[in-house]
């Protein structure tokens, strides 16, 4: 079956849509949690497993998405109903969109709250709140954010509604254009942040805790540690790569632009969590990580001079940009299926979508606040959301993608779909897709919920 034509129109060029696909993975996460990762599991062996991990897991799945939605052209449950028919598969596969919707618009929920806080931090860094703060004194600024419901609603309303308005303007004169825009902008910033972290920080500390091969601290760990994330830094199992590629024109190049995707997308984490770690450890404190690093350990490194504040107020300005191209990236796919479903226009569609989000996140906002004590086998709101969506559904979900393609899908149709182009690289991205792709995507599934630490324990006791 041919691939039809886009009803909405595609990309205008295939450098934009580079940016697109760029954008839809920077995100908070990756700045902050490779370098940590690293400095944890021992330094550049672990860089090698995390490579590879992207080489054989993550850049076969991210082309088998972005050639599903081209092929589908459709909001992803509708698309994935097409596709059963064409594979003649049973109708239970179209939960595979379904779960990529549930997933994108969850995980949104919750990072809009922590793009709320960094717009927080970015203006009271740049007002020099944050010279000399103790460990105390920086905690306290966190949970003074944190702990009011309205401070933290209003800057959450403020993205989501930014967020909405760009998906509004249309994939092209919305989503493109502020990818277009912010990604070049986003990267010369972290050139800018580099140059300061050599200059005032302990660059060469950083580089030493980052790099410096450590076998001991590998292990087995350190290996589903490295899957996990080069999983979850492609923005994969969500349905944001498969909404970009619904746009995607038939002579689109699908292997020459995802290895840049990658390549940009590494080298952003290591140079952001980089120069983070050197401020850090000029100002003589321990880095950690997540949440952590960047909103306590952070404003206490910068210290009371100007450079430092204007270092920290780049620091999250960069991260509200970054989480503002994945949020246009992930709205899209919802605001897609209520446009497609219910004939919606574009602008009540994301409109809705955006509140429906806004809503879950809510949740999130009152994990920190008045419903911080309430716990369901230990975990409030915000940490079982965060525990589902990377631990259950976005790797299940990449998995069914994974089977779906490999087991389900016509020979002749995926043959197609690949295209004419370097053909002798269709059976290399078969194989592994077949096999290293998926064993890793059961290995992060089986990692990520908890599974093999219980088995590990088994064994060892």
């Amino acid at each position: 079956m041919n691939i039809r034509e886009s009803s909405y129109g595609y990309w205008s060029s295939h450098r934009a849509f580079m940016w697109v696909a760029v954008g839809a993975m920077l995100g908070i996460g990756n700045a902050i949690r490779l370098p940590s990762l690293m400095a944890e599991y021992g330094g550049v062996l672990f860089l090698a497993v995390y490579l590879l991990g992207l080489l054989l897991v993550s850049a076969p799945l991210l082309i088998a998405e972005w050639m599903l939605g081209r092929w589908m052209r459709d909001d992803l449950i509708a698309g994935f109903g097409r596709l059963v028919e064409s594979a003649h598969a049973k109708r239970i596969w179209i939960l595979i969109g379904g779960l990529a919707l549930i997933t994108a618009g969850l995980v949104l929920s919750y990072y809009s709250v922590i793009a709320g806080w960094s717009i927080a931090y970015a203006l009271r860094a740049g007002s020099g709140m944050f010279g000399h703060l103790t460990s105390d004194g920086a905690s306290q600024v966190f949970l003074h954010l944190a702990k009011d419901p309205e401070r933290s609603l209003s800057w959450h309303t403020l993205f989501l509604l930014a967020a909405c308005v760009v998906v509004s303007h249309g994939f092209r004169e919305g989503v493109e254009r502020a990818s277009r825009r912010l990604v070049p902008f986003v990267l010369v910033l972290v050139l800018l942040l580099c140059w300061y972290a050599v200059r005032r920080g302990d660059a060469g500390g950083a580089l030493d805790l980052v790099f410096t091969p450590r076998f001991d601290n590998l292990g087995w760990r350190g290996v589903m540690e490295a899957l996990h994330h080069a999983f979850f830094t492609m923005g994969l199992g969500m349905g944001v790569m498969m909404g970009v590629g619904s746009y995607l024109p038939i002579d689109a190049p699908l292997r020459r632009v995802a290895l840049v995707v990658v390549i940009v997308d590494t080298l952003f984490s290591l140079l952001v969590g980089l120069a983070v770690m050197a401020v850090v450890l000029a100002a003589g404190l321990q880095p950690t990580s997540g949440i952590t690093l960047m909103f306590q350990t952070l404003p206490r490194a910068i210290g009371g001079d100007f450079g430092g504040s204007l270092f920290a107020a780049g620091v999250y300005l960069m991260t509200f940009i970054v989480t503002m191209t994945s949020a246009t990236a992930m709205l899209e796919p919802l605001s897609r299926y209520l446009m497609d479903r219910l004939r919606w226009t574009r602008v009540f569609a994301a409109t809705t979508a955006a509140l429906l989000i806004w809503f879950i996140g809510l949740g999130t906002l009152a994990s920190f606040s008045v419903l911080e004590d309430a716990r369901l086998w230990g975990r409030n709101f915000f940490e079982w959301i965060q525990w589902l969506t990377s631990s259950w559904f976005a790797p299940l979900d990449g998995l069914l993608i994974c089977v779906f393609v490999v087991s389900i899908m016509p020979r002749d149709l995926l043959r197609h779909l690949w295209g004419d182009g370097r053909q002798w690289l269709y059976p290399v991205w078969f194989s592994a897709l077949r096999y290293p792709a998926r064993l890793g995507l059961i290995a992060v599934l089986v990692y990520s919920t908890g599974l093999l630490d219980w088995l590990v324990s088994l064994w060892e006791g």
